[in-house]
């Protein structure tokens, strides 16, 4: 009978040792996958900083370039005014000109 109950008791000290086993290779498992995650996790978030950063600077780039063109624009239509006033200046000088020719 205590033969049975040594080999009992071995049998389940035998079962504890494995589940121990099992069990501490389990969670040297999941924490090598928890440090995978984070380390993914690390590099997306540096991927989105790069990102927004490429995207401040696009966005920068493109007011400073809206400005330039509404600067470029203004000149533009000042110029075109001044070109019609010369024109015009000119258009009477040859108008005044030939009236005087003709007289």
């Amino acid at each position: 009978m205590e033969a049975v109950v040594m080999i009992a008791a071995l049998a389940l000290i035998f079962a504890v040792l494995v589940a121990k086993v099992m069990t501490t290779q389990l969670l040297g498992h999941m924490n090598r996958q928890i440090s995978q995650v984070a380390a993914n996790r690390q590099e997306v978030m540096n991927r989105l900083k790069t990102a927004q950063g490429q995207k401040m600077v696009l966005v920068k780039n493109k007011a400073i370039l809206e400005k330039k063109k509404t600067k470029v624009t203004k000149q533009i239509s000042r110029l075109k005014k001044e070109m019609s006033g010369y024109k015009e200046e000119e258009d009477a000088r040859r108008q005044r000109s030939e009236s005087r020719r003709i007289v």
